[in-house]
């Protein structure tokens, strides 16, 4: 489900590999793709119990303020 969102292929969401193993956009209107860590962080935040998804939200809401404000 995630590699479908994310539009990569679920072995390479699992092990990782060449940045030209990420697939492109099939269609003509698609959005820029996520780096290998990228997408390595969101899995990472799926793995984690709600509680902490949520703190790590709201950091990540707290730098992106902090750096706005630079």
């Amino acid at each position: 489900m995630i590699a479908q969102w994310l539009g990569v292929p679920a072995e390479w969401l699992r092990f990782g590999g060449p940045e030209s193993a990420a697939p492109n956009g099939e269609s003509g209107n698609s959005l820029s793709r996520f780096e290998s860590a990228d997408v390595k962080l969101i899995a990472d935040l799926q793995r984690l119990d709600e509680h902490h998804r949520q703190i790590a939200r709201e950091f990540i809401r707290m730098l992106v303020r902090v750096n706005y404000q630079k």
